[in-house]
């Protein structure tokens, strides 16, 4: 279809194309922005993703993404380590720290539970927050003041992680918590379907 571009750019838009959310016209667009960019932007650009890729690695005790062994928020003596947020993906800690709630800290499980894609806890960071957890309460630390909030998203999958990372937590005695769900800002009630409604009359608050 393109035939006629020359051999450089059109590997240069095959490998946009590769990138989740890029189709084909936006790969030409990007590849066309680059072409009439300054050499020395396109060359910051490119040596930019080759160092990243170089320096970048997962944080040791949460996993999520860090340039040391130990990443900032996990760093960071103000946050609370007793409180752990549980997320599915590094870009679910992105959106949580943008809303500036959460003082606590995260566990990046890289994924949920998905029996049919053949993704089970061992493919996952379970044993990790469970060790983490423990480690916690050997520090004589009270079980019930640690917080357990999990954060998966409302899929089937991310309902059914919910629950077993529940069950596993409980019997350790700590807080488990879920993050709440319902109509979005600006949602309209016949849009919504039935779950979601039910989930946001479970989780009414007391209007002041």
């Amino acid at each position: 279809m393109s035939s006629f571009l020359p051999e450089s750019l059109q590997k240069v838009i095959d490998e946009f194309s590769r990138l989740p959310g890029i189709g084909p016209k936006s790969a030409q667009r990007l590849a066309m922005h680059l072409l009439h960019s300054p050499e020395m932007r396109v060359e910051g650009l490119a040596r930019a993703i080759a160092d990243s890729k170089k320096g970048l690695k997962f944080c040791q005790e949460c996993f999520n993404i860090a340039e040391s062994d130990i990443c900032k928020i996990c760093e960071d003596h103000q946050r609370n380590k007793r409180q752990i947020c549980v997320v599915e993906e590094i870009l679910d800690v992105i959106a949580l720290e943008r809303t500036k709630q959460l003082r606590g800290v995260y566990h990046v499980l890289h994924g949920v539970l998905s029996p049919i894609d053949g993704i089970g806890p061992d493919q996952l960071k379970m044993s990790e927050l469970i060790s983490r957890v423990e480690e916690l309460i050997k520090t004589r630390i009270n079980p019930g003041e640690v917080e357990i909030i999990i954060a998966t998203n409302p899929s089937l999958e991310g309902e059914t992680t919910a629950m077993y990372i529940t069950k596993l937590l409980k019997v350790l005695g700590v807080k488990v918590t879920r993050i709440g769900r319902g109509l979005p800002a600006g949602g309209d009630l016949d849009y919504a379907d039935e779950m979601t409604l039910t989930r946001a009359l479970q989780g009414r608050l007391e209007y002041i």
